[in-house]
């Protein structure tokens, strides 16, 4: 049996040596690397948008929460359109005014406040909106590239079986092996096939995954040299959590609790009204 094993090796080392010498060169095809699929993500992923619009509205609410009460100004006109001596306009009385609401206790502040925390929590959660997107792009492609490599091992597999059946089926019809070893063989090629099917399955599905993400179809191959660039693992490095964007929104929550608070406090102080006007009587053409 162990003859057996060495020749069939021997053979499919041959037969793969004869292939790789007669096979014409394979074309150069465009590769997506990961930081492209990042990018493509980043450019076509709705909640990346619907992020920046959270940040763009924070920034306007920015603005609104720095502006100061708008001064009014009215017109009051009496004695007018009556019976007897009041129609018409000459006992009418018009009074003119002009009001300048002043706020006190801080609420402009307070309120700048809260509009500052809110625009910062907007920020945080568009970064960790950005590296969720970026977390599931990387896994995705890992994914999808692992599973490329494992159909390029099922393929080089079946390609064995398939080179010991011929193996094994030569060497039972010339009686120097059992037809059991032929048998087995067949069993192998069999699973062989079951094995690329399933992996070429498998690459569909992670390629969809990937393509969702990233928004449109890809053409080309994965990035199979990948792998090779990550180097060895390691220990797991500690991790600060006072350097994690979750203690980051955390803390941007916090702020704004705290804004809000500071906004209650101030409304207990009443604000001020500037008003001043004039009146003329038209009766007498005084004012």
């Amino acid at each position: 049996m162990s003859r057996l094993i060495a020749a069939l090796l021997a053979a499919a080392s041959c037969a793969g040596i004869a292939q790789a010498q007669t096979a014409p060169p394979i074309e150069a095809r465009d590769v997506t690397t990961l930081n492209q699929a990042l990018t493509l993500a980043g450019v076509s992923s709705p909640n990346v948008e619907a992020a920046e619009a959270g940040v763009s509205a924070a920034e306007q609410g920015r603005t609104v929460a720095g502006l100061r009460p708008n001064p009014s100004v009215s017109v009051e006109l009496e004695n007018v359109a009556g019976t007897g001596p009041y129609r018409g306009i000459g006992e009418s009385e018009t009074t003119v005014g002009f009001a300048l609401p002043l706020e006190l206790g801080g609420k402009r502040n307070a309120r700048v406040g809260v509009a500052n925390a809110r625009l910062d929590r907007a920020r945080l959660e568009s970064a960790v909106t950005i590296a969720d997107l970026r977390l599931r792009v990387t896994q995705a492609y890992i994914v999808a590239v692992a599973a490329e490599r494992r159909l390029i091992v099922a393929r080089e597999q079946l390609r064995i079986a398939e080179e010991a059946l011929r193996v094994a089926s030569d060497r039972v019809m010339v009686g120097a092996t059992s037809p059991i070893d032929e048998q087995r063989a067949q069993v192998q090629l069999v699973n062989a096939r079951t094995d690329v099917e399933r992996a070429e399955r498998t690459v569909g599905v992670t390629r969809s995954n990937l393509e969702r993400l990233i928004g449109q179809p890809i053409a080309g191959d994965l990035d199979q040299a990948w792998f090779d660039r990550t180097g060895v693992f390691g220990p797991t490095a500690p991790i600060n959590i006072e350097g994690t964007l979750s203690y980051a929104v955390a803390s941007a929550d916090y702020s704004i609790a705290d804004a809000n608070v500071r906004v209650a406090r101030s409304q207990r102080i009443p604000d001020l009204t500037l008003s001043a006007g004039t009146r003329r009587i038209e009766s007498s053409n005084s004012q």
